[in-house]
């Protein structure tokens, strides 16, 4: 059995085989558009952390490599171990620029000058340089301050010609990264870098590589793709600049233009994880038993219900499918899953565990389950929504039979509701596949073990996955 699910892999040669979120079209239109901009320019793609950032910017980049573009990816998470952004950049991307002028002499001399400047370009060397190029953002003061104090303590003229070395370093730098990426033509051949999971880089390193794309890499032929969540990255700014500094309009003086992630359709995504994890195989073998015909669709039903009305993320949605696995997979073959239940008690445990803890209480009533659901399923939607007359059925079920609790006026208000023949039609039809779920939610004479239930959720939660706060 699977336990998480595993990246979503992108064959170069089909970048869209795996596309399970529908984002092809996306991508087509936005690798023309690339592909037509001047450089150099510097493009954000925005979405929240656990959105697909990472997938769609490489699909983007299998597509212009598919269109015989240049362009590289980046992670920006995996290399801030680095003392400064720009080495771990020209590491990074030395192997498709040698690509990119192999068996030009020209072109491999200006490279290898441009590495040699670029080992001269020192964190200590430049602060001056690139804080106050953003005119008026950082506190000038300050800085000019702290440079002065350098100069008096180490006598100014050495402080000075350090200074100028560095600044004719940026200068051989970006001279001979330009050589590279002009043609035969003396036009400049764009290359694309794709920058991913900026926003997971530990604040300061984020923050120096944004002030190296944006004053060191500023060079024709240049065309840099950044995924990031704004709101995560407007964080890191504060926590280096202050809570009242104004992050957002800081971020705005490194990107020239922002792309909004479009939403993901999260039907075919949830389908392609229960195949991960093999749900289809696991609920066979249970079908043999008739209480257990329509249990593998409740389920996913039941899920995707929660998960658009919550609005989940993708990340979110695989670690709770994830957790629904290891709760069906430590139940007996023979043993009652109560798919709706169980899904709503899984997602509920992370988004509202305290409403969790009261309805698992023995001597609580479902009324505040029961609330909960409605605030997140609109009432139209939940009328017309047999998955949710499922939900609020079990948690109905589940108090009246095995705890003996008193139901309040829950089940009785759905038993008015069919005794009002002035009642609407839909509601009295879903107040009527409640009582029938409520009052007999599975075979004869069996009730809803909410206890083995439970005992098999909080077992979910003593595992931890990849991604998850600690």
């Amino acid at each position: 059995m699977e336990f998480k699910a595993r990246k979503v892999f992108i064959d170069p040669a089909n970048p869209y085989e795996h596309d399970c979120l529908s984002r092809s079209g996306d991508v087509e239109n936005l690798s023309l558009l690339l592909r037509n901009m001047t450089s150099p320019i510097v493009m954000s793609v925005n979405a929240p952390w656990g959105h697909g950032k990472t997938t769609f910017l490489e699909m983007l980049c299998a597509d212009l490599k598919l269109n015989n573009c240049k362009s590289v990816f980046f992670s920006a998470w995996e290399t801030d171990f680095a003392n400064d952004p720009l080495l771990a950049f020209l590491g990074e991307i030395s192997q498709e620029i040698n690509a990119l002028i192999s068996g030009d002499k020209e072109k491999n001399q200006a490279w290898d000058s441009a590495k040699k400047a670029g080992t001269h370009i020192l964190k200590k060397g430049i602060p001056a340089i690139i804080k106050l190029g953003t005119a008026g953002i950082i506190d000038a003061e300050k800085i000019l301050e702290d440079e002065a104090a350098r100069l008096s303590e180490s006598l100014s003229k050495d402080l000075i010609d350090e200074y100028s070395k560095n600044k004719g370093a940026i200068f051989e730098f970006k001279e001979n990264l330009r050589k590279v990426l002009t043609n035969k033509n003396g036009e400049s051949e764009n290359l694309y870098i794709f920058v991913d999971e900026l926003d997971r880089c530990r604040p300061t390193y984020a923050i120096e590589l944004l002030e190296r794309i944006k004053h060191l890499l500023d060079i024709e032929g240049l065309v840099f793709i950044l995924a990031m969540d704004k709101e995560q990255l407007s964080h890191s700014v504060k926590a280096i600049y202050g809570n009242e500094f104004e992050s957002k309009g800081y971020l705005k003086r490194f990107i020239d233009i922002e792309y909004a992630l479009p939403n993901s359709e999260l039907d075919a995504f949830i389908d392609k994880l229960y195949q991960t994890f093999a749900f289809d195989q696991f609920f066979e073998k249970r079908k043999k038993y008739r209480a257990f015909q329509y249990d593998y669709d409740r389920l996913k039903n039941v899920f995707k219900l929660i998960a658009k009305a919550k609005r989940y993320s993708l990340r979110e949605i695989e670690q709770l499918i994830a957790r629904i696995n290891l709760v069906i997979h430590s139940t007996n073959e023979k043993t009652y899953i109560y798919p709706a239940l169980l899904t709503f008690l899984i997602t509920a445990k992370d988004s509202s565990p305290e409403l969790y803890r009261d309805f698992i209480n023995p001597s609580a009533t479902p009324e505040k389950a029961i609330d909960y659901l409605y605030t997140i399923v609109p009432e139209q939607e939940r009328l017309e929504s047999f998955e949710c007359a499922l939900i609020e059925g079990f948690l109905l079920a589940a108090k009246n039979d095995h705890y003996k609790a008193n139901l309040g006026a829950c089940l009785d208000r759905h038993k008015r509701n069919l005794e009002n023949e002035e009642c609407e039609s839909k509601l009295r039809n879903y107040s009527d596949w409640v009582i029938c779920i409520a009052e007999k939610p599975v075979e004869i004479g069996h009730s809803v073990a909410l206890d083995s239930l439970v005992s098999r959720i909080e077992l979910s939660d003593k595992f931890r996955f990849g991604g998850e706060e600690s």
